[in-house]
């Protein structure tokens, strides 16, 4: 059995400090070991369908080059809202599981305000677990506040931010089905590209830790404001087989709040 190696960059810091936090999917080395030994002898197997994905994902590709280009004006407007963008709050609920395994569940609120370095406000089940701002940051322990300043790069506390939802929208966007329901645009993408899948794990930073996807079926919905151009949320899962066993993810993340956050306050340190 595998383990859930890193679930969400808000895990970052707290398996540091608690690592605690990150042994529920843990098992010893020889089953991985085993994993591992188990991926090399389908090497050749796994070649196979790695050339049936590129297939796969050559078609899709054709089949919605003309998809591409009606999206691209909607990019651009997208795009260019989002550059005006100065501070939002954003949610992102997510779990995920391997081997039919209990899920693990994610939960962070984010008060972002887009400075140099950036000020945020992570909260997590309703309690405040991270404040960063003008370099300096604090974890919250569930007893006191700790300076994480001089250990932690603050982009690194929360990385489902705004623009970096724009950067995976804009790659996905070409081949997902577009429809306009009231003042709203709904992007649509339903298949098996590997390039999207890998372009989701990214931005919701889950991690199953070392293993090749041999199949893997992906949604995703983009929800657009028709009037701003902005995004307000994008729904998603994921679920597919390599070599050892299965793996699933869903979740969704919310923008709102736009420009409407004030300025992030430190804790009070004695």
């Amino acid at each position: 059995m595998r383990y859930l190696k890193n679930f969400g960059l808000l895990l970052i810091v707290t398996s540091t400090l608690a690592a605690c936090q990150m042994d529920d999917f843990e098992n010893d080395s020889d089953v991985i070991s085993n994993d591992t030994n188990a991926a090399a002898s389908n090497e050749e197997a796994n070649t196979d369908s790695d050339t049936e994905t590129e297939e796969t994902a050559e078609t899709e590709h054709t089949d919605q080059s003309s998809d591409s280009d009606a999206a691209q004006p909607a990019l651009d407007d997208i795009t260019a809202a989002a550059a005006d963008v100065e501070s939002y709050k954003a949610e992102l609920n997510m779990s995920a599981s391997i081997d039919n395994m209990e899920p693990r569940e994610l939960n962070a609120e984010v008060l972002y305000v887009n400075s140099s370095p950036p000020e945020l406000l992570l909260r997590s089940f309703g309690e405040d677990r991270m404040v960063s701002k003008d370099g300096q940051s604090y974890y919250n322990n569930g007893s006191s506040w700790v300076d994480i300043s001089d250990s932690v790069d603050t982009s690194l506390l929360y990385k489902v931010t705004y623009d970096e939802a724009v950067a995976s929208f804009k790659e996905i966007a070409p081949h997902m089905e577009k429809k306009e329901e009231k003042d709203k645009t709904v992007y649509t993408y339903n298949g098996s590209n590997d390039e999207i899948y890998k372009t989701l794990e990214s931005l919701v930073q889950v991690n199953f830790g070392e293993m090749k996807v041999e199949n893997v079926n992906t949604t995703v919905e983009t929800v657009v404001n028709e009037e701003n151009n902005l995004i307000e949320e994008m729904n998603f899962e994921a679920d597919g087989t390599d070599a050892v066993g299965t793996f699933e993810f869903d979740g969704t993340v919310t923008f709102n709040d736009f420009n409407s956050v004030e300025e992030v306050e430190l804790p009070d340190i004695e």
